[in-house]
């Protein structure tokens, strides 16, 4: 029974202890920290449970007293439900002076200790003055060299924040922020702004932005920069691009500060201007446009300058002079000699303005094989070898062209007749070309056994000798005879190899008779057509005369053999009337007359030449002379296969002509006809 009088007991001591810390007084809200603008109403709260002590505000820890009115404090009023435990602070119409820190308390009792809040912090909002550039309206700043601008907003509450812009673009780079203390919890808001003017920030506003918690709207000032520079100097050339032999004018163009901008219309300026070439200062041209005149193409990429200066300083620009011109060989490789199978770079380098287009081609042929400074050849044959021509064209100024040889060593080459003849008992050639590079060594011929370089042997004799083209080496046969029309081995050696050449020699035929007196007759019938034409039209044309006037009809007739109208002559006389008969004058002394066939009176001797037939030209292809430079050929091969004509078969020729003229003529009508 004790014991359960114990554990009574002590449940009772416990609930009494229960009961009495459940009604100890705290905080049911307490204050926040709050800002507003000056002249604004704030209200901090506090609640406070089971309210035993004394309740009161303080301010900065200084009481503002427990009477819910705060005498004292007219602006200043504890609000809420007492019954409910609520002692708001309302403060109306704030000023700087309500700023500080404040907390809610309650006293404590003999039972309960007292409270206290968190500290809430009052802050009061304080528009700044309005910004200002400490250097005015106007900067002036000199570009390239730095400049500090100054803008500052005073007496914020907080500090105003300061921003900088330029011609409507923020600047966020070379700025400097500080605040300065101005008393009674005020700020000083500075903002340096470092500048690096160029020339293109002339007239540029510069925009000074502050802005603060207690401003409905940002507030700005400007100022406008006034950027003192040397001369912008532009030179422009008309027209750019200059035909040789014309005139070009260069004009110098500048914007300054100060210094108005130099124009053509010759506004009044500051500015100085000078002209050089090549760095050479121009005696005497010191205006804005400076003349050229007859420009050569040796002015072609010189350099004119133009110095504008001002009170700033002094400012260039240049212009590089473009000639137009036609092409001008600078170099060329006029022959390229290589081995067969290297490689073979052919150079023909032109200047010309515009840069000229350059086309290669072979001699002969309008193929292009490149274009450029340069033609290569990877692996050249002997083929390759010849003349290339470098062509060179600008648009508008003409073209040129150079040749470049090219020679390819390899081994010898042989450019002669296969076939060539002589005259039995005459003196004969059989000649051997070699037209190829590098040089012969050594050439030489051989037949029945015998080889001969140069010298005599028997009835033949070697001789060799330079010429256009190659190198010859002539076997010559004296009193040629019928043994000696066989073959013959021209071989000929250099560094590169050997090449042998097998060369027949034959009995050279004489022109055949029958042609000679086919060609004679044929002639002749073609005069005998001509003069028949010739009588028929004059035959046609008396019979139109009428038939009561007898007509005696002179006519003279030429005829020499050619394609060719025939002349005439003819004169009417009419014997009926005897003031016509008296009218002819009397006949020519001495005169003769005898019947013809009208042709002319050209002297057939018996040494008259019918002409020699026409080259007979071999197959194979046209070689060097090595007499004149032209194309090579062997003089016995001049003749074709016809026999030889003497002397008499002409002479026989021309007698068999003339009797044959004389008996046709006596077959046609009989004229009047004086010599």
């Amino acid at each position: 029974m004790r014991l359960l009088s114990t554990i009574v007991a002590c449940l009772a001591l416990a609930g009494l202890v229960a009961r009495g810390s459940a009604q100890d007084q705290s905080f049911r809200e307490e204050p926040d920290s709050v800002a507003v603008r000056q002249g604004e109403t704030v209200t901090l709260t506090c609640a406070i449970d089971n309210v035993a002590g004394i309740v009161q505000w303080t301010k900065d820890n200084f009481a503002l007293g427990s009477d819910r009115a705060l005498p004292g404090y007219p602006r200043f009023t504890i609000t809420g439900d007492v019954n409910r435990g609520q002692y708001n602070l309302l403060v109306q119409d704030t000023l700087l002076e309500d700023d500080g820190t404040y907390q809610c308390q309650a006293s404590p009792t003999e039972t309960q200790q007292g409270i206290r809040s968190q500290n809430a912090q009052l802050t009061i909002y304080l528009p700044p003055d309005n910004p200002v550039i400490e250097e005015g309206s106007s900067v002036s700043v000199i570009a390239g060299q730095p400049k500090n601008v100054t803008c500052r907003a005073d007496n914020g509450k907080p500090a105003a924040t300061l921003t900088w812009w330029k011609d409507g673009q923020e600047i966020t780079e070379g700025i400097t922020y500080i605040t300065e203390d101005a008393g009674e919890k005020r700020k000083n808001g500075v903002s340096i702004l470092t500048l690096n003017p160029s020339v293109d920030d002339h007239g540029k506003v510069l925009t000074c932005q502050s802005s603060n918690p207690a401003m409905d709207a940002n507030k700005e000032t400007t100022t406008q920069l006034n950027v003192e520079h040397t001369p912008v100097v532009v030179v422009q050339s008309d027209p750019p691009l200059v035909e040789e032999g014309s005139s070009v004018s260069l004009s110098c163009e500048s914007r300054a500060n100060p210094g108005e901008v130099r124009s053509s219309s010759g506004s009044r300026n500051d500015v100085n201007y000078q002209w050089k070439k090549n760095g050479v200062v121009l005696a005497g041209e010191n205006g804005q446009v400076l003349r050229l005149n007859n420009v050569r193409r040796e002015d072609n990429l010189q350099v004119f300058t133009c110095d504008a200066t001002n009170a700033v300083g002094t400012n260039s620009a240049n212009i590089t002079l473009s000639v137009q011109y036609g092409p001008e060989p600078l170099k060329t490789t006029g022959q390229v000699i290589v081995d067969r199978g290297t490689s073979a770079t052919l150079v023909c380098k032109w200047s010309g303005n515009p840069s000229p287009t350059i086309m290669w081609t072979k001699k002969g042929s309008s193929s292009v094989l490149g274009t450029g400074d340069t033609l290569t050849f990877p692996i050249v044959d002997q083929s390759h070898s010849g003349t290339y021509q470098c062509t060179a064209v600008v648009p508008g100024s003409g073209e040129d062209s150079r040749e470049v040889v090219l020679i390819v060593n390899g081994p010898p080459i042989i450019s002669s007749f296969e076939v060539q003849y002589a005259s039995s008992g005459d003196e004969g050639q059989i000649e051997c070309l070699s037209s190829n590079s590098p040089p012969p060594s050594r050439m030489a011929w051989t037949w029945n056994g015998i080889m001969l370089d140069t010298g005599t042997e028997g009835r033949f004799t070697a001789e060799q000798r330079d010429v256009h083209g190659g190198r010859l080496s002539v076997l010559t046969v004296s009193k040629v005879q019928a043994g000696d029309f066989a073959e013959y081995n021209c071989t000929v050696w250099n560094r590169l190899g050997l090449t042998s050449k097998i060369i027949t020699l034959r009995q050279k035929e004489p022109l055949p008779l029958a042609a000679i007196v086919g060609g004679a007759v044929a002639g002749l019938v073609l005069i005998l057509v001509i003069v028949l034409l010739v009588f028929v039209f004059c035959h046609r044309r008396r019979k139109k005369q009428g038939a009561s006037n007898e007509s005696i009809t002179r006519l003279e007739v030429r005829a020499d053999g050619q394609e060719t109208p025939p002349k005439e002559k003819v004169e009417i006389i009419h014997r009926d009337h005897e003031a016509a008969k008296d009218k002819v004058p009397p006949p020519p002394p001495q005169r003769k007359y005898y019947i013809t066939a009208d042709y002319d009176d050209r002297d057939y001797s018996s040494k008259t030449s019918l002409g020699a037939p026409p080259p007979w030209t071999p197959p194979g292809g046209t070689y060097q002379d090595y007499k004149n430079g032209n194309l090579y050929s062997n003089p016995y091969n001049n003749y074709s296969s016809y026999p030889a004509v003497s002397e008499h078969s002409y002479e026989r020729a021309s007698i068999a002509s003339r009797a044959s003229r004389a008996s046709e003529a006596q077959k046609k009508p009989r004229m009047m006809t004086h010599v």
